[in-house]
């Protein structure tokens, strides 16, 4: 089993931001907490217009993930029951933004390597992941961690997969681990 940590070609395509000012909380408020009930459609627009690079299915938007519709048709199948879809209006093409809902207690402590903060208890970074193989892991294509609810999501190999054959745009992806190893 291959865990992947989803990242976005930021270089090789346009990005996105907000029309308007979206502050340090707006941003953390993507830790994996439900918020469609309250979400309100974010208009967003080109980050660099001048540069005429192509938008993608992926384009950057800090940390969070946003995908294109044509993105969702073939990934909502295999994240829906982990996700919510937060529309944004761009003139463009549609996109949504990816609130990532499920965050997993699945690192294997004993086999990861971290460094904690000076209180003993929190872990300040990954130096390398590993995970349980367990139903939860399994069960969940794109997840967060309980360690790192702000940070990047993580993906399984069926997401990264199903990326790669349906030729999805702006997406990147880092090998986290791998079971075998």
């Amino acid at each position: 089993m291959k865990i992947w940590q989803l990242d976005f070609e930021v270089d090789k395509y346009d990005n996105l931001i907000p029309e308007k000012n979206f502050t340090l909380d707006e941003i953390r408020s993507f830790n994996g907490k439900k918020k469609k009930w309250k979400w309100k459609p974010l208009p967003v627009k080109r980050m660099e217009p001048e540069k005429n690079l192509e938008l993608s299915d992926a384009p950057g938007f800090f940390t969070i993930p946003v995908f294109s519709d044509r993105a969702l048709k073939v990934l909502r199948p295999i994240i829906k029951n982990s996700t919510e879809e937060l529309r944004l209006i761009c003139k463009e093409k549609k996109y949504y933004a990816i609130n990532v809902t499920k965050v997993l207690d699945v690192v294997d402590y004993s086999k990861a390597e971290y460094i904690k903060f000076s209180d003993g208890n929190r872990i300040m970074v990954f130096e390398k992941y590993a995970f349980r193989i367990c139903d939860e892991l399994v069960q969940n294509n794109i997840f967060k961690i309980i360690d790192e609810p702000l940070r990047r999501a993580f993906v399984s190999e069926k997401f990264k997969n199903a990326v790669e054959e349906n030729n999805l745009t702006g997406f990147k992806f880092r090998l986290v681990w791998d079971s075998e190893e």
